[in-house]
């Protein structure tokens, strides 16, 4: 037996392990939206509908029919979604197998880092692990691309596999695109090597082949997308959203987003920070140590992966952690190359490495394989609840819309839902008389749902994913989903108000908020005087003149006020009482408007908004956010949403009653070297104390004696302030307490 032969044997029983438990985890369900759209692909290929996204992957498609044709032999019971499901995902586990032994190749071809630990560090990787699970498109277009790799090295010296390459190279395109950068450049390396054989033989040998690879793909996709036209279109729609992506480095060349793209894609996707950190340490050692040795494997994995690696940080959304795979086998071949420097230790150092990747990988599997995806979870509860008690209608996030269509068996009604504007589909449905109840299904990351009564919004289940948060899964979309019951509410909002920092968004780039024009609430008529708060912000540029703000009620005034400018901007907060409840009107539901406009009134209003509005029977607990709080801040791209308190922030709530406040928040050690003193207050009385090390969740109930004597303000203080400006020398300027992520005042419950 020769000693090629007998090393090949570890990688063929890599290869086979990494298959076997991948069969058994395989993805219970469709999950990413991304894997959604392949699913509907199976079923229409439509690129122009995203049946799937653009450019369209239609080998991938054809692999997934071949499976799902097989499956349906073998398991003719089996759910559609779940068929889809498993016709994709188990492309997926044998595509890693297959990587393995390509990757192997490579490593074998280039030298003189030990093949087998840099495969076995490959494998083991969490990223890599996860993926050979999943019902998506980025483990078959990777093992295709590191076959064409693997067939170019070997392609220098035989004809025969640089002309088999290129055939691979191009219907490796037609599984992922971007697979080019990882082919093309050892494609001109090999007929740099065959450039003896001249012009007319690379063009009719390895250069045919190539375009014949991708014709073989292209011209099907070009006819089933309606011709060259409806391709381009569609193709240049996705490219234009695409490019609307505020996190692509292209788009935001600034080095806080080179940091976060370099994050994202070299230490997220091994799921531990500190694991993820050494890798990349030793990756860069491992490159010196390669460049001292043999300039020639360092050319070689640096055209095999580099060229993916920077089309990747300028072009994609590196949040999507899955994309930084295909540089996976050059960090496996650099921390392998830096192990090999003690040559002795080399085999413990790997050994070490990829049992540490494993310890974090096998988990992660697990977990995945267990249970399906949130949002069919929760489809399957809706549905089986509509057997017995259908909706009024059922509506949902853009993001779950896809989850909605692809769902199989009994079908729901779903109102299509118009992209950034979801709530208005309920709200359109309560303002044309519909009274019956409604679901909504929503994405836990977006707000809007906070324009309608939060009392109405308490009949919610909620389906939470196993890793959820874990990062090499970073970017699925969606990750979670709530299923909302909805009966016609207290109140609801349409266009202009900026309740959170979302919504906010929304009016300001519609221009509909307050400073543009009118905004309108509908409140449901009930007996009995009421109360309302109404909170907001008056920016303040300077020059700025006052603010006269206007509520009415059924067209009649109700109380107007003043917000005068100051440096910075000043927020307001205002208790209204109705002692005699709303006015009598024919419809169920009474309009509430509120304007603005400048003092005086012929200068242009200042930028305002409603930050803050609810409206309840009087005797129904109501709270703001009082003086010392900062703006609500969101992030766009992960739904999370926080608000800063300051050295002393204040919750206002009426009537003054009991009551238990909630806070979570972030670890303040994160900004300050000690632990801080964190006190709520009521008046003169400490209600509680807390000195929190670490994220922390705290209940704190307030009684009512106490909420009375300080009429109904509570103060959350902090004995240590960060001042971000100084800390990280930007305009900064506020004073910064606690980052909460989640405040909530409820009365108590005896």
């Amino acid at each position: 037996m020769s000693s090629e032969s007998a090393v090949s044997r570890p990688v063929i029983a890599i290869a086979v392990l990494y298959f076997a438990f991948h069969l058994t985890y395989l993805a219970p369900s469709l999950e990413d939206i991304d894997s959604i759209n392949f699913a509907l692909g199976l079923r229409h290929f439509d690129v122009a509908s995203h049946q799937p996204h653009p450019p369209g992957s239609p080998v991938y498609i054809a692999l997934g029919r071949t499976a799902q044709g097989l499956l349906r032999v073998v398991t003719p019971s089996r759910d559609g979604v779940r068929l889809e499901s498993l016709a994709l995902a188990i492309w997926s586990a044998l595509g890693g197998a297959i990587a393995l032994l390509a990757a192997y190749s490579i490593f074998s071809s280039i030298g003189p880092v030990s093949p087998i630990w840099a495969t076995a560090l490959l494998a083991a990787s969490p990223l890599f692990w996860i993926a050979g699970s999943r019902p998506m498109s980025d483990m078959p277009g990777l093992a295709a691309a590191l076959v064409a790799q693997a067939l170019f090295l070997a392609g220098r010296t035989n004809t025969r596999a640089l002309v088999i390459g290129a055939v691979v190279a191009g219907l490796a395109a037609g599984v992922r695109v971007q697979t080019a950068c990882l082919t093309l450049p050892l494609f001109a390396l090999a007929l740099v090597h065959q450039r003896r054989l001249g012009l007319w033989w690379m063009a009719s040998r390895p250069l045919l082949a190539l375009a014949i690879g991708g014709v073989a793909w292209a011209i099907p996709l070009v006819v089933l997308s309606g011709g060259l036209d409806g391709y381009l279109t569609a193709l240049g729609s996705q490219a234009g959203e695409d490019f609307a992506w505020t996190g692509m480095l292209w788009t935001t060349p600034t080095p806080r987003r080179l940091l976060f793209a370099l994050w994202e894609t070299f230490v997220l996707p091994w799921e531990s920070v500190p694991l993820g950190i050494l890798v990349g340490l030793l990756a860069a050692a491992g490159a010196l140590v390669a460049l001292a040795r043999t300039r020639y494997a360092v050319l070689c994995i640096a055209l095999a992966f580099g060229p993916y690696a920077v089309f990747h940080l300028l072009f994609q959304e590196t949040i999507h952690v899955r994309y930084a795979m295909p540089t996976l086998p050059a960090m496996a071949w650099l921390v392998v190359s830096a192990a090999s420097a003690v040559r002795v230790a080399t085999p413990v150092a790997s050994g070490l490495m990829v049992a540490a990747a494993l310890w974090y990988a096998i988990p992660i599997g697990i977990a995945y394989g267990q249970e399906a995806h949130p949002a069919f979870r929760a489809i399957r509860a809706m549905q089986d609840s509509a057997q017995t008690a259908p909706p009024g209608a059922v509506h949902a996030h853009y993001s779950l819309r896809r989850p909605l269509q692809a769902a199989a068996g009994r079908a729901l009604a779903v109102v299509e839902p118009r992209r950034s504007y979801e709530w208005l589909g309920p709200v359109n449905y309560w303002r044309g008389g519909g009274r019956a109840p409604i679901w909504f299904l929503a994405d836990p990351s977006r707000t809007d749902l906070a324009l309608i009564d939060p009392q109405s919004r308490r009949d919610v289940t909620q389906f939470r994913w196993k890793v959820d948060g874990r990062s090499p899964l970073s970017g699925a979309r969606p990750l979670a989903a709530d299923w909302y019951r909805l009966n016609p509410p207290g109140w609801f909002a349409g266009e202009g108000w900026g309740l959170t920092p979302e919504t906010g968004g929304i009016a300001q780039a519609g221009k509909s908020g307050v400073d543009r024009r009118p905004i309108e609430a509908l409140v449901r008529r009930r007996p009995g005087p009421m109360h309302l708060l109404v909170g907001g912000r008056h920016f303040s540029a300077a020059g700025d003149p006052p603010v006269v703000l206007t509520l009415a009620i059924a067209g009649t005034p109700v109380e107007t006020w003043t917000v005068d400018p100051a440096p910075g901007g000043v927020s307001f907060l205002r208790f209204i009482d109705l002692p005699g409840g709303l006015p009598p009107v024919e419809s169920e539901y009474v309009p509430l408007t509120i304007t603005a406009r400048a003092e005086p009134a012929s200068r242009p209003t200042p930028q305002v908004a409603v930050r803050q509005f609810d409206i309840q029977s009087s005797d129904t607990l109501i709270y703001g956010f009082g003086e010392g709080w900062h703006e609500a801040e969101y992030d766009n791209g992960t739904g999370l949403s926080w608000r800063w308190t300051s050295r002393r922030s204040v919750l206002r709530v009426s009537p003054p009653q009991a009551v238990v406040i909630r806070l979570r928040g972030e670890s303040p050690l994160k900004y300050f070297d000690v632990e801080p003193t964190v006190r709520i207050r009521a008046g003169d009385r400490i209600v509680g104390e807390l000195r929190p090390r670490s994220d922390f969740s705290w209940t704190v109930t307030v009684p009512a004696d106490t909420v009375r004597s300080a009429e109904g303000a509570i103060a959350i203080e902090i004995d240590r302030i960060y001042l971000p400006g100084d800390a990280e020398g930007t305009s900064d300027a506020r004073q910064l307490g606690l980052r909460l992520f989640e405040i909530d005042v409820n009365p108590e419950i005896r």
